[in-house]
């Protein structure tokens, strides 16, 4: 009558439709979405630009100072106006005409040219920091949404057979109940508990729905196409988190945290900044050609000069002393971001070790024992050796251990993300 079969449910199942798959739907296992996402996210294309940028700058500053040229001609002669014998308005060519023509080249001394080239390089180096925190920060949440939308589609297949099961189940005793066979009271309840089940998938669904949209931004592609992780029971059993020591990762985040890195950098960046300021104390020297037609010396006079500030009142003191002040405050950045690194890696070091003995401790032969036993609890029901209470309570039983289970491994597996997260590579790489 119930028409009820349980099933022992594997560890990982691997291969086998979660739900109805629409035309465009999107098998792929983790490195296939890996290398899609290098190729494709916007936000990646996005922080290159800025790498690009930042060696524009670098072109730019190795340039030199532009020369500057300064003419002067006298527009209107007073001295022929009077005369009428030659043009007043534009005398260009007359003997008593004069015209001025100056040429100026500003020459960077102190090296700042070179000094500046070096910050630029630097902010260079920080464009390139910031690009792989891009990078460590989508690629985890790829990871993480990967495998998240994984294993709610588990879930999401046992829903769908429970959900079978019951459904045949309420229609079997409805039939009965309208021919008087069966109580209502156990009707009603068969019903509610489906209509339970019904909700608990409808919130997981709109779980999946959120980790698919995700996953669609990461991967550049079209939100109607339906993402179906691959995953293979040697890639979740692959990692012991056990083999790893707290010093090692300390060592290996400040290696790959390139948000670390930036710091540094920055600092490196101020303290370039700061020699930059000191050599701006020093003048730069201007050097001028000047050819003076018919001025007060000579008919055609040519000269010339140099120019140097003098250095009495602008010192640049004030850059230079709040440019100590920022190569103080960089230093002390980088102590204190250190520390929130470590802080961080032994969060994730933590959390793993306990997910992980948490999951070693499961016993995978308890859903299957768990199978077997809701087939004698569905046939002593069957026989009506039990009532619906206990029926149901076994059968929740055996829902709550399959999506707990999954539930156990997803944690495990997101666990393991964050510490790669934390530590900024996968851990168990060299």
């Amino acid at each position: 009558m119930l028409g009820f079969q349980a099933k022992a449910q594997p560890k990982v199942t691997e291969g086998v439709p979660l739900i109805a798959a629409p035309t465009d739907t999107l098998q792929l296992t983790l490195t296939q979405a890996e290398e899609q996402f290098t190729r494709q996210n916007l936000n990646l294309m996005i922080a290159q630009l800025g790498i690009s940028e930042s060696q524009k700058q670098e072109i730019q500053s190795k340039l030199r100072p532009n020369p500057t040229i300064y003419a002067e001609i006298m527009p209107y002669n007073n001295g022929t106006a009077t005369a009428g014998k030659e043009r007043a308005i534009l005398p260009f060519r007359q003997s008593n005409s004069e015209q001025i023509i100056q040429l100026q080249q500003l020459l960077l001394l102190a090296g700042k040219r070179n000094k500046q080239l070096a910050i630029a390089q630097t902010s260079t180096e920080i464009a390139r920091d910031r690009f792989q925190d891009v990078i460590r920060t989508l690629r985890y949440d790829l990871r993480s949404t990967f495998y998240s939308l994984y294993f709610n589609q588990q879930s999401i297949s046992i829903y769908d057979e429970e959900i079978q099961t019951l459904q045949q189940t309420v229609t079997l005793y409805q039939q009965q109940y309208e021919k008087g066979n069966v109580p209502l009271k156990d009707l009603t309840r068969l019903k509610a508990y489906l209509f339970n089940l019904t909700t608990e998938k409808q919130s997981l669904i709109l779980q999946l729905a959120n980790d698919q949209a995700e996953l669609a931004v990461l991967l550049n592609m079209n939100p109607a196409t339906v993402v179906r992780p691959e995953v293979t029971t040697q890639e979740l059993e692959a990692y012991n988190p056990t083999s790893l020591t707290l010093n090692d990762l300390y060592n290996r985040a400040e290696e790959n945290r390139y948000d670390l890195k930036a710091y540094t950098d920055q600092s490196k960046l101020e303290q370039q900044n700061l020699i930059l300021q000191k050599a701006l104390a020093k003048p730069d020297l201007t050097v001028q050609a000047t050819f003076d037609r018919n001025g007060a010396f000579g008919s055609n006079y040519i000269g010339v000069g140099v120019g140097l500030p003098v250095p009495i009142f602008n010192k640049n003191q004030g850059n230079i002393e709040a440019a100590k002040i920022r190569t103080q405050a960089s230093q002390q950045g980088i102590a204190a971001y250190r520390l929130q690194v470590q802080s961080e890696v032994q969060k994730a070091y933590v959390k793993v070790l306990q997910t992980n003995q948490l999951y070693q401790q499961f016993d995978t032969r308890f859903n299957e024992d768990f199978s077997r036993l809701i087939d004698g609890v569905t046939t002593n029901y069957r026989k009506q050796n039990i009532d619906v209470v206990e029926f149901l309570d076994f059968f929740d039983s055996y829902k709550n251990s399959q999506i707990q289970y999954r539930q156990l491994q997803n944690n495990r597996m997101q666990s393991l993300e964050e510490l790669g997260y934390a530590v900024g590579t996968n851990v168990f790489s060299r």
